[in-house]
């Protein structure tokens, strides 16, 4: 019989996934007290709330055994997150991401590719065509649809520079993956939307779709253009909170090695 052992962290790697070999791939952003934060949001904070020595000490644990505990608060917006319904929709039935259904976090996917998109510029309805005729990816029936700028790359190096200038889509592309099948749309960015519409016209035209068709956004994501393959399988479940406006959560890209 072999011994189950722990493999090192990588943030790409192969593993066995329903019976078949995959190459999977990590799509979200460590959580630490450095993240990126939009004005007005909660920053995350993490301490030590309980030592190895302290639960020792105080009786918790009798040696040579002990643990200990990390606290934590942040909002549900921190990281690589998730917006629920509720998020853009003001109606008592809009719902919150703990009424999100599993259907939309374990889907197929596409990866696009807006890396040499300007910043603080927008992807257009013509931009998402040409992509997908140089890739050949198709949107399968209820599918998440990622796009790569590169802006992840600023996340943990340069965090005031990460939430401005970005690039984003505007609405006739949003409304053109949503009419191709996409019921949840992600950037490696702070916001779909592009910066200028967050921070100056203060209207984000791609929330609004998302806020008119009821479906959902996907930001600060990581490794979207590491997928080794354009249409893949995503998984990426949010945390169960009630009443919650969204959620941050581990999200992976998994591609069948045929």
């Amino acid at each position: 019989m072999t011994r189950a052992y722990c493999p090192p962290f990588a943030e790409q790697t192969r593993l066995e996934f329903l019976g078949r070999g995959c190459h999977a791939t990590d799509l979200s952003h460590a959580i630490s007290v450095d993240d990126p934060t939009f004005v007005g949001h909660q920053r995350t904070l993490i301490w030590q709330h309980l030592t190895h020595e302290e639960t020792q000490r105080i009786g918790l644990t009798r040696p040579p055994y002990s643990y200990q505990v990390v606290g934590f608060t942040l909002c549900d917006h921190s990281s690589t997150h998730v917006d629920a319904i509720n998020h853009v929709v003001d109606r008592p039935d809009a719902r919150s991401v703990d009424h999100l259904p599993l259907q939309w976090f374990m889907a197929p996917g596409v990866w696009l590719d807006f890396a040499w998109k300007e910043p603080n510029t927008y992807i257009a309805a013509g931009d998402v065509d040409r992509e997908f005729d140089r890739t050949g990816a198709r949107v399968r029936p209820q599918s998440v649809v990622l796009y790569h700028t590169g802006w992840y790359r600023k996340f943990h190096t340069d965090r005031f520079a990460y939430i401005r200038d970005y690039p984003g889509l505007d609405r006739g592309a949003t409304e053109r993956l949503n009419d191709l099948g996409a019921i949840s749309i992600g950037a490696d960015a702070p916001s779909i939307d592009a910066w200028r519409e967050v921070s100056e016209v203060k209207v984000q035209p791609a929330h609004v779709v998302c806020r008119e068709r009821e479906i959902l956004n996907i930001e600060n994501l990581a490794n979207v253009n590491r997928i080794p393959a354009h249409e893949f399988w995503f998984i990426g479940l949010p945390l169960k909170i009630r009443g919650g406006s969204g959620s941050p959560f581990r999200g992976v890209a998994l591609v069948p090695e045929e």
